[in-house]
């Protein structure tokens, strides 16, 4: 194909002979001919130029512009990007109002030189569109024979940019950040598809859905001038080819390159995607491993993470994350979170490549997040996740996100003890427990859950008797050893409901006491019996204790 403006050089017109239209001159152009009947334009195809005398838009020797008007638009419908008229044989000048309304409709109107017959025009024109086609298939060809030759030699995918660069004369840069491959032709290659927003303003949604209009036309040409061909896997974005700045519209050649380009990185991201995915089940297996409350060896475990080519850690906080509701059938649950495991893992693993990821046997996503050894204290699973829960919230995915946080336990067989908190968390944020929410995605931490703990429980008896345990043992230690009084206490103190004056008064001691012993419990369980939070977890507490659950 070539444009107008094309046409204009080939076809011996000049600057002069643009009548309308001068702002649409690159629209291209199929062919040229010629018609001089009122209804000619009926058996036009789109992308032909006309030719005509204007003889058929006469009446009694005037020019009507309602026919010229009418002709515009009918041409227009067709996909016709221009027309010439030989002014002086019929029609001595274009009406004003015909020239605006062909400016309006975005069709250019050349002045055809009385001189000239129609051949002079189509024979070369036809020769240059042939000449043109002619070009593009040998260019096409080399090009084809430029990735035979990539091919044959086993040149890795990562040459593509440079092949990519030479082939088209422009800097180059592919990005797939799932596979943490970012490969530049030149130092002045162009940012990566998810270094800016779409012309939408949206930002890229890495490893989700395409829009319609992506997977219509993965490659768009941006309002910049550069040229971003998306890289589409099951329908989901997974990378970006981006040229440097070229302002026309691309040749046919140029885009068999870069969709040659395109086929085989698609190819190679499959084939990871595949190696990938075999070996996170190896991962998941001693993911499971570590989640168990079963006794292994460090050394096993360290051989077992070395296998899987993982780094083992001294201690862990869990997290569980997922996206899927509950009505969702099982492998529906694991395509949801197997992308969105994709996803996160590149972002997760550059904030800390400690950090261990995969999917335990529900198909949800476990998080193990590297503690330090001193974090013993009940809030301090937040602060050594700090960061991790940052980057969960501002991240965007296309389903609601569910984050279920434990608590620090040292040591690997604290894990799973974290793992079941963080299960229970991750059910209280699936019931819409918004602790901490961002647009799309809710964070529920164990510390904030009070009677949620048992209620979301798989074993809510075993999960009441823990949590007697937990706050109790400590205090009916304090008092056998020291005769601290300090469980009496606290079971008047809930028997008033919080008033430091009556609990006095029914233990026949000073305010001051009750005030000292409350201080002892809290320095024992981290719980502060003075809040409303922490002391509805002591109440629960004593209320299992009282009806012999803890017992069991």
């Amino acid at each position: 194909m070539i444009t107008v403006r094309e046409l204009i050089e080939v076809g011996g017109f000049t600057k002069a002979s643009v009548l309308a239209g001068e702002d649409f001159l690159d629209k291209e152009l199929l062919g040229v001919t010629s018609f001089d009947s009122p209804d000619g334009h009926r058996w036009l195809r789109a992308g032909e130029f006309v030719l005509t005398t204007g003889f058929p838009f006469l009446i009694r020797q005037n020019t009507c512009e309602a026919t010229l008007i009418q002709l515009i638009d009918e041409l227009a419908a067709i996909g016709t990007p221009g027309l010439a008229i030989k002014l002086g044989r019929y029609m001595a000048s274009v009406p004003a109002a015909v020239l605006a309304h062909a400016a309006k409709r975005q069709m250019p109107i050349l002045s055809f030189p009385m001189d000239k017959a129609w051949s002079d025009v189509i024979v070369p024109v036809t020769q240059y569109i042939n000449d043109k086609q002619r070009l593009e298939l040998n260019r096409t060809h080399a090009i084809y024979e430029r990735f035979h030759l990539h091919l044959t030699a086993n040149d890795p995918v990562s040459k593509l940019a440079a092949l990519l660069a030479d082939l088209l004369q422009t800097p180059i840069s592919i990005e797939v950040p799932s596979l943490r491959w970012k490969w530049a032709a030149s130092p002045d290659a162009p940012p990566g598809g998810f270094g800016f927003a779409t012309d939408e303003g949206h930002d890229i949604p890495l490893g989700q859905a395409a829009s319609p209009s992506m997977l219509k036309n993965p490659l768009v040409k941006r309002a910049d001038g550069r040229h971003v061909r998306w890289l589409l896997q099951e329908r989901n974005v997974q990378g970006a080819i981006c040229t440097g700045i070229i302002e026309r519209d691309l040749y046919a050649w140029e885009k068999v390159a870069i969709e040659q380009s395109a086929a085989l990185l698609s190819l190679e991201i499959e084939r990871q995607r595949s190696v990938n995915e075999t070996y996170q089940r190896f991962r998941n297996d001693f993911l499971q491993l570590l989640l168990s409350d079963q006794m292994h060896a460090r050394d096993v475990l360290t051989r077992k993470a070395d296998e899987v080519g993982w780094k083992l850690a001294d201690h862990y906080t869990v997290a569980v994350l997922g996206v899927s509701p509950l009505e969702r059938t099982g492998i529906e649950n694991w395509n949801d979170n197997r992308d969105l495991l994709l996803a996160l893992t590149p972002s997760l693993s550059a904030l800390d490549d400690a950090i261990l990821l995969g999917l335990d046997q529900q198909n949800r996503i476990v998080l193990l997040i590297p503690t330090a050894s001193g974090s013993s204290d009940s809030t301090a699973c937040l602060t050594s996740t700090k960061q991790v829960l940052a980057a969960l919230l501002a991240f965007s995915w296309q389903q609601r996100v569910f984050v279920g946080l434990g608590r620090f336990h040292a040591g690997h067989t604290g894990i799973a003890a974290s793992y079941r908190e963080a299960q229970i968390s991750f059910r209280a944020a699936m019931r819409g427990l918004d602790a901490k929410a961002a647009a799309n995605t809710t964070i529920v931490a164990f510390h904030d859950l009070g009677l949620e703990r048992i209620l979301f429980a798989e074993q809510p008896d075993r999960e009441a008797r823990l949590l007697a345990q937990e706050y109790l043992d400590k205090i009916n230690e304090y008092d056998r050893e020291k005769n601290g009084q300090l469980l009496d206490t606290l079971h008047i103190f809930l028997q008033v409901d919080g008033n430091h004056a009556e609990a006095a008064s029914r233990l026949y001691v000073h305010k001051n006491t009750i005030k000292y012993r409350l201080a002892l419990i809290r320095e024992l369980t981290g719980l502060n019996p003075d809040h409303g939070h922490d002391l509805l977890l002591l109440r629960i507490a004593m209320t299992v204790q009282s009806i012999g659950f803890a017992k069991g």
